[in-house]
Formats: C-alpha cells, structure tokens, sequence
C-alpha cells in the first residue's frame, strides 16, 4: 500500500544489517521491487544478492528465485527454468520457508504457463505441486492465496460455481489472520466480480462497499484499478449505466497514470460493455479502436473478446463489411473445441485433487489406526512388566520388612505417609481455592466491563449528546460561554474513551473474537508511549487452545507489562510469546533500573499475581535482575486440554 516506504525500508536493512545472509535477503526484496519498474537497479540489486548469499544453499536458492523475476518480462522462457530449479533446490531443504519458496516456485512458474495461454498447465502447477506444498508449510494466507488464484482461473473460464467454491474458501483463509491486507483486497475484488458474473448482486454490493471502504485512504494506490473495475461492472449489472462510466473513466485514468497496460485493458473492455448496454455504439467502437493498441491485445483471449466485440459492434452501426471481416477474426480464433475440452479437463485436475485430498485424509486415518493399536500393544506389555516389577519389589520390601521392621520405624513411616499426604491436600486445596479466585476475578471483571461499557458508558454518551445539543440551542451564548460548552463536551467524550478503554482492558474483545495472538498485539500497542516501546514477537501461538488458558496467559503478560511500565522506568520493553505442543513460553525483558532480589523487602500484589496465574498452569517462573541491569522474566507454563 506504500511502495516508497517499503523500499526505503529494505534498503536501510540492506545497508546497515551486519548479517550477511539478512543483507542478501534484502537485496533479492529489492530486485523484485523494482523487476517491474527499473530493470537495471534490479539487475544491480540481484547481482548484491548474489553477492552476500556465498555458500549458503537457501540464499542460492532464493538467488535462483529472484533471478526468475528479473527475467519474468526480458526472456520468460529462462523465468520458468529459473523457478524450476528454484523450485528443486528448495525441495533439498527441509525447514518451512524452503518448502514455502517451493511452492512459491510452481506459482510464478504457472503464471508463466498463464502467459502462453496455458491455462490447464497453470491449473496443474497451482492444484497439484503448489498447494500441497503450502500445505505442508501450514501457511493460512499463502494457502487462502492460492485458493484465490485457483478460484480467478475457474471465473476467466466462465465456472462460476465452481470458482465461488475456491473463493469461498479463500476468504475463510484470509479472513482468518488478516496479516495480508493487499492479498485480502484482491481477494474481495475478484469474488464481488464473481458474484456479479452469477447475478448475485447483493452479495457483491456489500464486497463493493467494504473494499471502497478499506481504500478511501488510499486514492493512488494500484488497488483501486481491480476495485474500480469490480464496481464498475456491479453498476452496470445493477443498470446504473452512468455512474459505471464514472467509475471506470476514473480507473482508466488513474491506469494511465501508474502506466499499468493489463488493468487499462480491462477497464476498457467494461467501459466498451457499459456503452453497448445504453446502445452508444460509436463511443463502443472508439474504446476498442484504442484497445487494439495496447500490449495486452497480444494475448489469445483477449483477441478473442476484442474480435467478437468488434463484430458485435460493426453490426449495430450496420457497418456489415467490417462486422463481416471481424467475425471471420472471431472464427478464426475461437476454437470450441478447445475451450470444451479444457473445461473438462480443468474439471478433471480439480476432481484429482479432490481424490487426492480424501486419499490423504483415510491415510492419516489408517496411520492414527495403526500408532493407536501400537500404543495398546506397548501399553500392555508395559503393564505386565510393570506388574511383575512391582510383584519383585513388593516381596523384596515384605522380606525387608520383617526382617529388620521396628516399632520406631513404621511409627516414622506413617508419620512421613501422613505429612505426604497432608502436604498434597493442601496443594489440591491451594489449587482449588486459586481456580475458584480466578475464575471468579474473571467473572467479576466481565461484569463490572459490561456495566462500565453499557450502564455508565451509555450514561456518558447520553449526557454528551444531550449538552451537544444544548450547545447548539443555546444561539445567545457568549464565545467564552461556548468554549466553555466545547471543553466540557471534549472532556466528556474523553472520559467515554477511557471508560471503554478499561472495559476492554479488563475483558478484551478481540481475546475472544480474534484469539490470543491477536489481543497480545493489541495489548503491547495500547501500552505504547512517546516514553516507552513496547515490541512484541509471536512464534507458532495456537489460537485453538482452551479460553480460559488464553485468558490466564492474557491476565499474566498484563500484569507483567502493568509492573514494568510502573515500576521500571525503561523506555524499551520486549515481550516473546512462542508455544511447542502444550508448552507455552513467555520472556519479558525491559532496559529499567532493576532491582536487587536479595535486599527486596517482599513481593508486590503484581508480582504475587503473576505467580500464583503461573502455579495455576502448573508452570514455572524466573525473574533475573539486578540494580541498573534492567529485569527479565521466563515462564514456562502448561497449557495441556
């Protein structure tokens, strides 16, 4: 969405990064930026690539990658044999991103494959290499990515049904992490043009205006060409001819203006459609005089849609020679044939990967099958061992028993059974009681948010609105009177803000909507300061465990950062969340003043807080610091269903 910060950014990280292989990254970021605008500076920057990858298997790799790219529009033929061996190399390497740029390889190699009109083979390398790779990766968006692409090859070939299938579950991807916003908007646009082409207008005008809303703040961006075009053809399908024109005469200029020929294109093809609906054929056959001389009209279905306009065009001015002239082009061209076999051979590609996916699926049912039997087998045997273990060791103790047992020993032994048991009482008890307070605390902080938001909340805004409105009455105030007015009303539209604040604060919504990546996010960002940064790291987070673990976890790293930011005077404070199986692990580190555990008088309600949430995941917690060292704390916590 901003192209210039973007590239400023790699440039600074490929400039001052002392990491090679960070540096090397940065310089293939940058070749692939400006592949598209500045062939000789992305030549430069590939070549530094090249440079600080050295020996390493992965940069090499992705040198190969990138390499593709800079050829894509110099030699395409070379672009696909470089996303091959890309593609080869990354299969070598075992880690996730490789098997991410793998399949990356197959996509752009399709696209290749898309150019030469291709688009079975692109089909192919999307179904059959691409997605199972992204697959294995576990990738959501890049998944919900391909998904996407598989579903606009599906709608170019007119199966509307069959592309709503994979937009569907492309948005149920993309919609999931929203950390791609750019591939979220195409995504939007291609399925409201979907939708129009099935006459399904309400659903594609609810996609319209939430993608015009997502963009009103960004007029210049390339984003609108696709949205323009969308709508514009939303308007027509709706018969609201004018304000189709009106949008993409606005695209077409804008296309102009960021000299993007494929979007031009399109735009002008719809605009031919809206002039054909309200019967202005001589403007029809100006705007596809023009499209003739543009680049995309190289393309074999575009010429094939050019000719049959042409000579849908000719016949309605009743220009019959040139109709008749254009429609031996279209004939020439079409082959029926051709686009029936390829749809049933697309349909053939989609029900292997179907197969493919069910295969897959009684697979992993057998193997759970076959570890759940093993598992049995192992644990009888373990339990016949275990018995005649414990028959050996009982008999040895019953022969130690009454060999040498005294009164004053058994006396100390059940003394030592008793203090046993009554230690662990007194644990499940301590348990029980902490479960019982804070599950309580939670129900008392959902409470008391609910009424703060809805009782006192309301209140609020009603007394605002209300003083608002007698602001407005009152035409004979003096200006010091209505300054007056004015600071009393910002006051309390603050105090509403803060209100709802520490409502969120005390049961966040997107902990529940979002997840607990999400609402740990959105905690460090409301933290922030012109005095302290807060910077959170996440790696691997399942959103998929139980709530009320989430909400522990939540409860912990709020009191931590609460503690720091009151406590440590430190202008930086990290905050790394991670999770291996059902083991989650927390590090919060600031730059403060620390303190000296051995003189610490005692421990702060904060810090009893936070360990008796850490006991109560039966997990664990060390606190390093010391004076003018600053303070970090690691928690290791349980969070096992």
């Amino acid at each position: 969405m901003f192209p210039g910060r973007y590239s400023d950014s790699l440039q600074r990280l490929a400039l001052f990064s002392k990491n090679d292989s960070i540096r090397a990254v940065n310089y293939f970021l940058l070749s692939e930026y400006f592949s598209y605008s500045d062939t000789a500076r992305s030549k430069w920057y590939l070549r530094e690539g090249e440079r600080f990858a050295k020996n390493n298997p992965y940069l090499q790799a992705l040198n190969d990658y990138y390499t593709g790219f800079f050829l894509y529009d110099i030699d395409r033929q070379a672009a696909a044999a470089k996303f091959l061996q890309a593609e080869r190399e990354f299969e070598k390497l075992p880690n996730r991103e490789s098997i991410k740029f793998a399949a990356k390889s197959w996509r752009s190699y399709g696209t290749l494959l898309q150019y030469k009109d291709n688009d079975l083979g692109m089909l192919d390398a999307l179904l059959n290499k691409a997605l199972p790779l992204a697959q294995k990766a576990n990738d959501t968006t890049f998944i919900g990515s391909l998904y996407h692409d598989i579903g606009m090859i599906f709608m170019n070939q007119k199966m509307y049904k069959k592309a709503e299938e994979f937009y569907a579950r492309a948005m149920e991807r993309l919609e999931l992490k929203q950390d791609n916003l750019e591939v979220l908007i195409y995504a939007l646009d291609n399925r409201g043009l979907n939708y129009c082409y099935m006459d399904s207008l309400n659903k594609a005008s609810l996609i319209v205006k939430r993608v015009e809303s997502i963009l009103k703040n960004y007029a210049r961006s390339e984003y609108n060409l696709d949205f323009l075009f969308t709508k514009g053809v939303y308007l027509r399908s709706a018969g609201r001819y004018r304000e189709s024109i009106q949008a993409l005469q606005h695209g077409i200029n804008l296309a102009d203006s960021l000299h993007t020929i494929p979007q031009k294109f399109n735009l002008l093809m719809e605009l031919q459609n809206t002039y054909m609906a309200i019967k202005d054929y001589q403007a029809s056959l100006q705007i596809l005089q023009n499209a003739v001389k543009t680049d995309q009209y190289h393309y074999l279905d575009d010429r094939v849609e050019l000719a049959k306009k042409m000579m849908e065009t000719y016949e309605q001015l009743h220009n019959i020679p040139n109709a008749y002239k254009w429609m031996k082009t279209y004939v020439k061209l079409q082959d029926s044939v051709h686009a029936r076999d390829l749809k049933n051979s697309m349909f053939s590609l989609e029900t292997r990967f179907r197969v493919s996916e069910k295969e897959k699926q009684i697979a992993l049912l057998q193997a759970a099958n076959k570890e759940t039997a093993l598992k049995a087998k192992n644990s009888r045997l373990s339990n016949i061992v275990l018995m005649i273990l414990c028959m050996v060791i009982l008999l040895i103790f019953m022969f130690f028993i009454i060999t040498y047992r005294t009164g004053r020993k058994l006396a100390l032994q059940k003394e030592m059974n008793f203090q046993q048991q009554l230690k662990e009482m007194e644990q499940r008890q301590q348990i029980v009681v902490t479960e019982a307070l804070l599950e309580g605390e939670e129900r008392e902080r959902r409470r008391i948010a609910r009424d703060l938001h809805d009782g006192l909340g309301g209140m609020l805004a009603g007394i605002k609105i209300k003083l608002s409105s007698y602001s407005r009455q009152r035409v004979a105030a003096t200006p010091k009177e209505q300054t007056e007015l004015e600071h009393i009303t910002g006051q309390l539209d603050n105090s509403v803000t803060e209100l709802r604040r520490i409502a969120r604060n005390m049961m966040p919504e997107s902990l529940i909507r979002f997840g607990l990546q999400t609402a740990l996010k959105e905690l460090c960002e409301s933290m922030l300061s012109r005095d302290i940064g807060i910077n959170f790291i996440a790696l691997d987070i399942n959103d998929q465990m139980d709530l009320s673990k989430q909400v522990v976890i939540y409860r912990i790293i709020q009191e931590a950062l609460a503690n720091a930011i009151r406590h440590s005077k430190a202008r930086h404070i990290m905050v790394q969340c991670s999770q291996n199986n059902d083991r989650f692990y927390i590090t919060i580190e600031d730059d403060g003043v620390g303190f000296d555990k051995t003189t610490l008088p005692g421990k702060g309600n904060g810090l009893t807080n936070i360990e008796n949430r850490v006991k109560y995941l039966n997990g664990t917690m060390d606190v390093i610091s010391g004076p003018n060292e600053g303070t970090t704390i690691n928690m290791e916590l349980n969070v096992a269903a």
